[in-house]
């Protein structure tokens, strides 16, 4: 396969955790024709890590924050614009991973084998455990049951061959070039947490995704610090009950993780007590009778109360 892959970046106020994946992505053996990162911020600091990469890396800076979604749905248009035809995949990735040499050979050799339009690998933390499992058909729960589990251990339990899935997280997805042009890309009203849900659920409704445990990327998120960073990310979650919500019931691809809703509002009463009924209600309520993503709406948002605290993504 002749690979030609554009990697995608939405950034915001991390510049340390993106030279740290900029530079995984220098060491990529084959495949990787370049980088676009978009910079939520517009920051200087970001703008040097990327005009310092030692990979051929493009900075954006949309003078605005976008969020998650937006940002990368501006970095596709922009990766489109640079390489015209000349494509075959994109790799969407969070700032704050780190993928291997081979990883783009890896899933693409598997995507080609399966026929597949979506690839994602198997995610370890900073302790080299597997976490942010996707949504593996017939698999997932057994999965996430598995325990705390080296990469090693979790092939030995469950094999190395890839599997089906129906929505995958965004830390590293490789995506068939073709399908994007088809389909779309991600959508810029979700703020945050869902748009990888969407957009994985989007594609894998007339197509193949595939899980491969044979590739491993890490994910590295920076530690939160003080009360501040607690209360945004206690919104942030509110955010994710609101798409879940809206993708869930609202829209015909969506309907797969309809029965996820209830164990996602049990982990999040278990993360915040149930002082937090009132905001989860009100998520509920506008996800899946208001119809609206958490970007989108008038009045007090979760959004608007997180940038408040000096939050936003």
């Amino acid at each position: 396969m002749n690979l030609s892959v554009t990697a995608l970046i939405a950034t915001y106020r991390r510049p340390r955790e993106l030279a740290r994946l900029l530079d995984s992505l220098a060491a990529v053996e084959t495949g990787l024709a370049r980088v676009v990162v978009v910079d939520n911020e517009g920051s200087d600091d970001v703008k040097a890590v990327v005009e310092a990469a030692r990979c051929t890396a493009h900075y954006v800076n949309p003078g605005e924050n976008l969020g998650c979604g937006g940002g990368l749905r501006l970095a596709g248009q922009r990766a489109q614009e640079l390489a015209g035809e000349g494509g075959t995949h994109f790799v969407i990735l969070d700032d704050d991973a780190v993928v291997a040499p081979d990883t783009l050979t890896v899933l693409a050799a598997a995507m080609d084998s399966a026929r597949a339009v979506l690839a994602y690998p198997l995610v370890v933390d900073t302790r080299g455990r597997v976490g942010w499992l996707p949504g593996v058909i017939g698999e997932g729960r057994a999965m996430e049951r598995g325990g705390d589990l080296t990469p090693e251990q979790f092939r030995q339990r469950f094999g190395s061959q890839a599997r089906d899935f129906t929505w995958a997280q965004g830390i590293c997805l490789l995506v068939d070039w073709s399908a994007v042009e088809k389909l779309g890309w991600h959508r810029d009203d979700f703020w945050v947490r869902g748009e990888d849900l969407e957009f994985s659920l989007r594609l894998t409704a007339g197509a193949r995704g595939i899980f491969v445990p044979s590739a491993v990327v890490e994910h590295l998120p920076p530690a939160g610090a003080g009360a501040t960073s607690r209360d945004a990310e206690y919104l942030r979650h509110c955010a994710l009950i609101q798409n879940m919500a809206y993708v869930g019931l609202r829209l015909p691809h969506g309907r797969r993780i309809a029965w996820t809703i209830p164990g996602a509002l049990r982990r999040f009463f278990r993360l915040w007590s149930w002082g937090g009924i009132g905001d989860a209600l009100l998520a509920l309520w506008r996800g899946a009778i208001q119809a609206e993503p958490a970007g989108r709406g008038s009045g007090t948002t979760f959004r608007a109360r997180c940038d408040a605290l000096g939050g936003g993504k």
